[in-house]
This record gives C-alpha cells, structure tokens and sequence, in this order.
C-alpha cells in the first residue's frame, strides 16, 4: 500500500499536534523522541517515489519546528 501526499501530510499534522501537547507537559526529550519515531516512522516503499523529497523535507521542517535539530546537536556534543 502507498499511502498518497494527503495521508502523509495528515500523520505529520497528528505528530505536530503530539509535538505541541508533549511541549506543553514539558516532557522530556526522549518522549519528544519517541514520538517523532512513532509517527513518522514509515517504510520508504509506502512512499511515492515523486513524493519522498516532500516527506524529507516535512521530517526536517518538523524536526526544526520542534527544537528536535538542536536535541540531536546537544546529544552528539555539538557536532
């Protein structure tokens, strides 16, 4: 199954919104993490191969959205 740009661009919306509430908890970041990897996790072969540098570039965008760069800058001693 290949899921269209409208599913992928809904799972991105419900990690934000997920994003948003942990944030507002003040989670830690390895729950910030793990739910980045839950929901965002999806295997390359459900992706359309003219839409997977749209989804990279949501991944990112996301990732700096949330502070997530900078928690992977802090976690490998700022390399």
């Amino acid at each position: 199954m290949r899921y269209s740009r409208e599913q992928l661009a809904s799972r991105f919306a419900e990690l934000d919104a997920e994003l948003i509430r942990l944030a507002m908890l003040d989670a830690p970041e390895e729950n910030l993490w793990a739910a980045f990897e839950q929901l965002a996790h999806v295997p390359s072969s459900t992706i359309e191969p003219a839409d997977r540098r749209w989804w990279w570039e949501q991944v990112y965008t996301l990732m700096e959205r949330h502070g997530l760069t900078e928690l992977t800058r802090r976690a490998s001693g700022g390399r």
